[in-house]
């Protein structure tokens, strides 16, 4: 998955659990706020109707100890005569102008260092009991002093004996005694009228009831939230299973690969330590399915997974890429790079062999590139800094970029990542990036390199020698370029460039009236896989019209091994129209006298390895040539000899009858305009 995917499944993934999550909490918050604020109301609303009844009481014998006194009693009388015939157990307590008691029944008295405030609908003051008051707050909140397990033991409190549900539902479970002040006479005294704000357990019970009932009416949203936060979640962690899951082997993809192992580099207290990330590669996987099957290929993969999911520690990790590419994040142990390296190069040789026996039956092989993460420190040597290069992609393509370079090495399987490996790929990038545009360009120039006779010393031909010279870089010397145009296949198309440019230059010398000199051309052995070659290249030289026996086409020796019938019926087609055929690099690899017995070809061209090495080796390679070269003699061919670079070497050839000789003793590869001029200088 892309990073813009990973991106967006990011955002749907809080998109979708998240806004449950929130509503679900600021749901049962609000729920609980309500459950408080109604039952907190529903008490004080008891609790009022109580105060405002005492109120009322409290006003009744205001009114009766005002009657008393206007009939011509004393306060103390009317006080006195108020509380034995009317009150009976209601205490009072009436206070002069200066606020001292002047009447008080009872056994209590008020407590005027605790003012109480009642607001029920009107502002209502009154003050503390002495003796049977439990809490210092004001207002109706003295209640909430009442411990709550008092009451609820009281509650629950069962039945007695011969007591029935309606007295049980009577009993008083709390009581808080005050003395509630009310206007009297002329205000030259106060009234204190002592009441009890009872609780009776049917109060409790009905409080309790409220309660319950509404936290049941506001629980069926909370559950139902709660419900669906759970499916969601359920619903999110199924789509991040299938959103993680490999289909082909049933365990993690790379998309958790990549965020797992990013985590574990970016942790501070794994700075300390070495980690490998390895691209496994199972070689030759599409030929193992056309043999096998689709199925059988796809279980082997999924064996492959089982087998590292077991072999695969804390802290690691693994997952296929694509293919039959797998990545593994593992830990290296060690004290220096050289002991990581090498512990890891065990580990993961231990694996390979392992793999290769998954299949007993069947030849499976394995290669692994590397790139080794050693601990993080920063300049200072510190450790507490997160490792800078933790983009888990990018670390992957260098270990895949060091498992490329040991394809086609069979014996090399492991290899470990240098950043020479990246410049040298980034090289390949940037030729293969521009290799077009430099062709239509004309960047590309024909050198000629002279070939001397060694019997006259004289110029009796020319090799054309290609030079990329890029508008950016420079010169571009062919052993830069060449390998990677032939991997590409461009080197067809500079194959046909090359030989129009020697014919346009052919055709240019003839009309100049310039001494004509042959000049071969190499033909990739890439160009003899297609069909129609010999037309095509007469259809190119003929564009320009110069002699086509001035052309000599130089095929490599390499190019014998491939398909023979073909290259045998292309080499005649080209005599037949008159080019010259050679064989190029005699002997740089393992020469087939078969190609010299069954391909009529024109020239031999002696590989410069034969006149190098030592003194030895130098007199075995004369041995070689000069029977190479009685041996072309017999098959009327001509001989060239490359690589030539000093005077005995020259002299040797000329003795054995050697035709021509190309190499830095006689000149270097020149432009063409340095090389018309050393044609005229020799004539």
């Amino acid at each position: 998955m892309s990073s813009v995917g990973e991106k967006r499944f990011g955002k749907l993934y809080k998109k979708r659990i998240w806004p449950s999550v929130c509503v679900l909490v600021f749901f049962a918050v609000a729920c609980v706020a309500t459950f408080a604020v109604f039952l907190y109301l529903f008490v004080m609303c008891i609790m009022g109707t109580k105060i405002v009844g005492h109120y009322e009481d409290a006003q009744q014998v205001s009114g009766i100890l005002s009657a008393l006194m206007d009939g011509g009693d004393t306060v103390e009388e009317a006080a006195a005569e108020m509380h034995d015939y009317i009150l009976g157990d209601q205490d009072i307590c009436v206070l002069d102008r200066d606020r001292k008691i002047v009447f008080l029944s009872g056994d209590s008295e008020p407590n005027f260092d605790i003012k109480l405030k009642f607001n029920v609908g009107r502002e209502l003051t009154a003050v503390a009991d002495s003796k049977n008051f439990l809490s210092a707050n004001e207002g109706l909140r003295s209640i909430q002093a009442i411990p709550v397990r008092e009451i609820m033991s009281r509650v629950l409190h069962p039945m007695e004996q011969g007591e029935t549900r309606a007295q049980w539902m009577d009993a008083m479970v709390v009581r808080q005694d005050y003395w509630l002040k009310v206007p009297f006479g002329d205000n030259t005294y106060v009234l204190y009228v002592k009441c009890s704000l009872q609780a009776q357990r049917q109060d409790i019970v009905y409080v309790y009831l409220f309660g319950f009932g509404v936290m049941a009416l506001l629980m069926i949203p909370v559950v139902l939230l709660f419900i669906n936060t759970i499916r969601t979640a359920l619903t999110q962690r199924k789509m991040s299973s299938l959103i993680y899951l490999d289909t082909v082997t049933g365990g993690r993809n790379w998309l958790y690969f990549q965020n797992y192992a990013h985590r574990i580099l970016s942790r501070i207290r794994n700075n300390k330590k070495a980690f490998a990330l390895v691209n496994l590669h199972l070689e030759r996987y599409q030929n193992y399915r056309a043999c096998y099957g689709v199925k059988a290929g796809d279980e082997l993969l999924e064996a492959m997974s089982g087998f590292l999911s077991a072999r695969v520690g804390k802290h690691e990790s693994f997952a296929r890429y694509e293919g039959a590419d797998f990545g593994l994040l593992l830990r290296c142990e060690g004290e220096n790079e050289q002991e990581y390296q090498e512990n890891c190069r065990r580990r993961v040789r231990s694996l390979l062999a392992e793999l290769t026996g998954l299949r007993p039956n069947q030849k499976i092989h394995f290669h692994a590139g590397i790139d080794l993460l050693p601990p993080y420190v920063d300049e200072e040597g510190k450790w507490y800094h997160r490792r800078q290069e933790t983009d888990v992609e990018q670390i992957y393509t260098y270990a895949n970029a060091a498992r490329l370079e040991s394809d086609g090495v069979e014996e090399q399987r492991i290899t470990f990542f240098d950043h020479d490996m990246l410049g040298r790929q980034k090289w390949e990038r940037w030729v293969e990036d521009n290799m077009e545009r430099a062709l239509q360009n004309g960047e590309f120039q024909v050198y000629l390199q002279p070939k001397y006779s060694p019997a006259s010393g004289k110029l009796v031909g020319a090799e054309a020698l290609v030079r990329w010279v890029s508008l950016s870089t420079g010169l571009i010397t062919p052993s830069h370029f060449i390998p990677i145009f032939e991997r590409t296949g461009f080197v067809t198309q500079l194959d046909d460039y090359m030989i129009s440019r020697v014919a346009k230059l052919q055709a240019e010398w003839m009309i100049q009236g310039r001494k004509m000199i042959p000049i071969s051309v190499n033909v990739s052995r890439a160009h003899f896989a297609q069909e129609g070659l010999a037309e095509h290249i007469c259809e190119l030289v003929d564009a320009y019209g110069p002699n086509h026996e001035l052309i000599e086409l130089e095929v490599t020796e390499s190019a014998f091994f491939d398909d023979k019938e073909i290259l045998v019926e292309t080499v005649k087609q080209l005599k037949a129209y008159g080019f010259r055929v050679s064989m190029d690099d005699f002997g740089a690899g393992y020469s087939s006298l078969n190609s010299l017995k069954d391909i009529p070809l024109d020239v031999l061209k002696l590989d410069g390895e034969f006149f190098q090495g030592d003194e030895d080796g130098a007199r075995r390679g004369e041995i070689v040539v000069r029977e190479a070269i009685r041996l072309a003699r017999d098959l009327d061919m001509c001989v060239v000899a490359e690589g030539i670079e000093k005077k005995e070497q020259v002299d040797f050839l000329a003795r054995q009858g050697c035709d021509m000789i190309q190499g830095f003793y006689y000149a270097r590869p020149m432009p063409v305009e340095d090389f018309e001029k050393k044609v005229e200088e020799d004539a």
